[in-house]
């Protein structure tokens, strides 16, 4: 097993052991009406009920998942002449690599979906703590590293198509 299809896997097994304790261990500590906005003074604006959140976050999960990998599985059957992709001449010789490359890339999708997720989860379940007098500016970290997994993991599919498929296949 190739070392970015190791990583791509674990990352995402880790994911969903992830999302799954952030869902349970939040839902635990939710009370009954969950902020989810706040005003300057960190003072709750609006309230979600608790169950919603956690079957929003389940539908979430579950679509992203199958839909990804259901798609990922259609790919391996699209013939290598209709896939619009640069190289395609190079990658036409290589389609167990180029097969390799993009189920990576969906596994990497939604392992990345998978921990936004599980990211908003904690975040939402700490914002909702009583204990704590934790604000809302106190995450400001988190959209950047969220955009940024994001990012990278849309720009790594067409950065490595555009690079030419190793030799050893």
């Amino acid at each position: 097993m190739k070392t970015g299809t190791f990583f791509v896997r674990t990352w995402r097994i880790l994911s969903v052991l992830g999302f799954l304790f952030a869902l349970f261990n939040s839902y635990i500590s939710y009370p009954g009406d969950v902020a989810v906005r706040f005003n300057e003074l960190g003072q709750p604006i609006q309230t979600i009920d608790r169950e919603v959140i956690f079957y929003v976050a389940v539908a979430i999960f579950l679509i992203n998942n199958t839909l990804i990998k259901l798609v990922s599985r259609l790919f391996l059957r699209v013939p290598t002449a209709n896939l619009p992709i640069p190289n395609l001449a190079v990658w036409s010789s290589h389609r167990s690599q180029l097969n390799e490359v993009f189920t990576n890339w969906f596994n990497a999708l939604m392992a990345a979906i998978n921990t936004v997720a599980a990211l908003g989860l904690i975040v939402l379940s700490l914002l909702n703590r009583s204990d704590r007098s934790m604000q809302a500016i106190d995450y400001a970290w988190l959209l950047p590293l969220i955009t940024a997994i994001l990012i990278v993991v849309l720009v790594a599919l067409p950065a490595r198509l555009f690079m030419k498929p190793s030799a050893d296949d």
